[in-house]
């Protein structure tokens, strides 16, 4: 009868790593744990839409995630049009989806040509306005537009649905004035270089206005209704202003 041969040390050394490596894996890839929780943070687009497009629900099992978010945050952008982009990070059992959609800043005519303007500026031809952000008019500076579109996609949600026209219409107390037409029936005074930032004093004041009317914010931040002596004395200026409808 032979004798056994003894196995060989570095093949139950080997096995040892095989097994500490394949229990190391199992630990990371949690083949047995699932995503817990999907929480997404976006604007105006359904969580429901963004986890179905990113294709992950609470029943998704870990492994599929892990180390993949980049390439679930690519496919989401590419299944999604309406996102400008997209972030996917695991933490524990949760998965947060962040997005930032893609903002219409606004519509401008020129040489009777309707374009729509995204959120860097750039613009391209439509056939009219959808209505869902404000019309532009007076801007004969492509610079001076981009710096107001560029203030306006900053603005809070509420504040950009509450705006349907923004008209540069210099006087000669303000040559960077802005006449914006307000959807709750007012009318705002504001400067080019500011706008964005004074804008946010709108609310404060509007809810302290007995009536509709003028909300000032070139130098200082104040109102009055229509057809007081302080819109009567506008009005008067800016007869005397040649302006661009």
């Amino acid at each position: 009868m032979k004798e056994k041969k003894p196995v060989p040390r570095q093949f139950w050394l080997n096995l040892v790593i095989f097994a500490a490596g394949l229990i190391a894996l199992m630990v990371v890839i949690r083949p047995w744990q699932t995503v817990q929780q999907v929480t997404v943070h976006s604007a105006t687009i359904p969580a429901s839409v963004i986890a179905t497009d990113a294709q992950v629900s609470d029943k998704t099992p870990i492994w599929r995630v892990t180390g993949q978010t980049g390439f679930i945050a690519q496919q989401l952008l590419r299944r999604n049009h309406l996102l400008d982009s997209a972030q996917v990070t695991l933490t524990g059992q949760q998965l947060i989806i962040d997005v930032v959609e893609k903002v219409t800043a606004g519509y401008v005519q020129k040489n009777g040509q309707w374009q729509v303007i995204d959120r860097n500026g750039h613009q391209r031809p439509i056939t009219a306005p959808k209505g869902d952000a404000p019309v532009y008019a007076g801007f004969k500076s492509t610079k001076i537009l981009q710096q107001v579109v560029s203030q306006f996609v900053g603005l809070e949600l509420t504040m950009r649905q509450n705006i349907s026209q923004i008209t540069f219409s210099p006087t000669k107390d303000n040559a960077n004035r802005l006449v914006i037409v307000m959807d709750d029936g007012n009318t705002v005074y504001a400067s080019c270089q500011t706008f964005g930032k004074k804008i946010s004093f709108y609310p404060g004041i509007v809810a302290q206005m007995p009536e509709k009317g003028i909300v000032d914010l070139q130098f200082g931040a104040y109102s009055h209704g229509y057809g007081s002596q302080s819109d009567s004395a506008q009005k008067t200026k800016d007869s005397k202003t040649t302006q661009t409808p």
